[in-house]
């Protein structure tokens, strides 16, 4: 099966069923890595990250594709998905580095955006940005990490 074009040139994708396999496996073949095909790989290293949540004292597993964003209010952090709000024991900053090969980017003092979630900004007052994330809510992007996520969204961080 041919999937589309990735510098010019077509990605082949082949999928086999192998029996016995105790996990998936994923070869990955080329002649030159391109940012396309190392964008395709970051987003699959991506599935293996799992965050701690906590609601009340029950421990979750939260799959990093799974989290809107994380966002710290009176000097807790949450972690807020399209269906639940979390509780993180990290702060900020911990989760920051833990994820700076993510999709995660910091666009507040207080708030990390998964940039998955993200469907558009638009400009807002001040010389901010309003982020619209894919279930209607919004976030708003502070001066100081515009630069940032600007970087993380053209993929400057897959160089």
């Amino acid at each position: 099966m041919y999937f589309g074009k990735t510098g010019g040139v077509l990605l082949k994708i082949q999928l086999y069923k192998k029996d016995g396999l105790s996990e998936p496996e994923i070869d990955i073949r080329y002649s030159k890595l391109s940012k396309q095909l190392n964008r395709i790989i970051h987003y699959i290293k991506q599935q293996e990250n799992v965050i701690e949540g906590f609601i009340q004292s029950n421990m979750y597993q939260i799959p990093l594709n799974d989290i809107l964003y994380f966002e710290i209010v009176d000097r807790k952090t949450f972690i807020y998905t399209r269906t639940e709000i979390y509780e993180c024991k990290k702060n900020l900053l911990t989760l920051e580095h833990e994820l700076a090969e993510t999709n995660i980017v910091r666009i507040s003092k207080n708030v990390l955006l998964n940039i998955s979630s993200l469907s558009y900004v638009k400009p807002y007052p001040n010389h901010r940005l309003l982020a619209e994330l894919s279930n209607g809510e919004s976030l708003i992007v502070s001066r100081k990490y515009i630069s940032i996520l600007q970087n993380k969204i053209r993929g400057s961080y897959y160089d």
